[in-house]
């Protein structure tokens, strides 16, 4: 494995060799990336209504594949029916979606991209006409009109919940997926979790400290490390910006980042409605405050739609890897016009 440190310190030499790097091939925790060019997940909704792989899907990713991003994160996919957000999600609960998997995992390895997973659980943001099920939360919520109210989670549901995950890497792992995302943000499960809004528990799972709101998060991440038939890299995405205004501060986050890198999270994604938008008081973007707190390799996100955004983003040396704006790649010839462009 590279040493991470000497990554970002090569990136910190001047804003030339930060950009020059983002259209180079490198490694991180044994995987080969063409690029640091980065799609994110998307809804796409093209699964079918089982949440199998349909040819559709598989031409969408191969298509970015072959276009030139050097890496992809596929849409949110449900590790059990009771976690479905919405029709046509894609799943990763069941054996019957490996074959799909395992043909989408091959498609764009073949285009020469790396691809990646991300896996969710709704909480109570689904209806029981979704997920087949009243939904389950930290706490009784109801999202709206399009969503039943939840029940509170119990103990028996938490060690569900983290074995539909591990079983959820597992098949990741099984059908070829280079690593997986866990999905902390977006108001899903653990993300409802760790929001105080969302989370009114007095127990183990609640209170006021982060310790005991990111707890199932926590212990998901360690059952996933620990498990003997998993190797696969596992990467967190997370959000504070709705936090923080209830309080989350600094200290929080980088209690926040510690836990999870102990409990085994390879790398970390923080995600911004804009990249650039500073937090904390207005001092620096979300991106580079993750960098003081934690040396795993980052990737940065929020409306990054422009050679002048990602320009200005590789610049602050914090990012390994850059995920661009559906709009982006809505471009024809996109990949020519960002090398080009930031090139000048």
């Amino acid at each position: 494995m590279p040493n991470v440190t000497k990554t970002k310190a090569a990136l910190a030499k001047t804003a030339q060799s930060k950009v020059e790097s983002m259209f180079q091939p490198f490694e991180i925790n044994g995987i080969q990336f063409r690029n640091r060019i980065l799609a994110p997940p998307s809804v796409a909704d093209q699964a079918d209504l089982d949440g199998r792989v349909t040819p559709a899907l598989i031409k969408y990713y191969r298509t970015l594949a072959r276009q030139g991003v050097g890496t992809i994160i596929v849409e949110s996919a449900y590790v059990t029916k009771q976690g479905r957000g919405h029709v046509n999600q894609l799943g990763i609960s069941e054996e019957e979606h490996l074959e799909g998997l395992g043909n989408l995992a091959r498609g764009v390895k073949k285009e020469g991209a790396s691809i990646g997973i991300r896996i969710s659980h709704a909480g109570a943001q689904t209806s029981e006409k979704t997920c087949g099920e009243q939904p389950i939360g930290p706490s009784v919520l109801n999202f709206g009109r399009d969503f039943d109210v939840s029940r509170e989670f119990d103990q028996g549901d938490v060690g569900e919940i983290i074995l539909n995950f591990v079983h959820a890497a597992e098949r990741a792992e099984e059908s070829g997926m280079d690593f997986i995302e866990i999905n902390g943000t977006e108001q899903q499960l653990l993300d409802q979790c760790c929001c105080l809004k969302l989370n009114s528990r007095m127990d183990e799972y609640g209170f006021s400290k982060i310790e005991t709101r990111l707890k199932l998060a926590l212990e998901v991440v360690s059952a996933i490390k620990n498990r003997e038939s998993v190797n696969i890299p596992i990467s967190y995405c997370f959000s504070i910006f709705d936090k923080i205004e209830d309080g989350f501060k600094p200290k929080d986050l980088k209690n926040m980042l510690k836990l999870l890198e102990n409990a085994g999270v390879d790398f970390f994604h923080p995600l911004a409605i804009h990249a650039m938008n500073k937090c904390f008081e207005n001092k620096e973007p979300l991106c580079q405050w993750s960098a003081k707190y934690t040396d795993k390799p980052l990737i940065i996100n929020g409306n990054i739609k422009s050679p002048q955004i990602l320009d200005e983003a590789a610049t602050m040396g914090c990012a390994d890897w850059f995920a661009m704006d559906q709009s982006i790649f809505d471009r024809l010839q996109w990949y020519q016009f960002l090398k080009r462009k930031i090139s000048q």
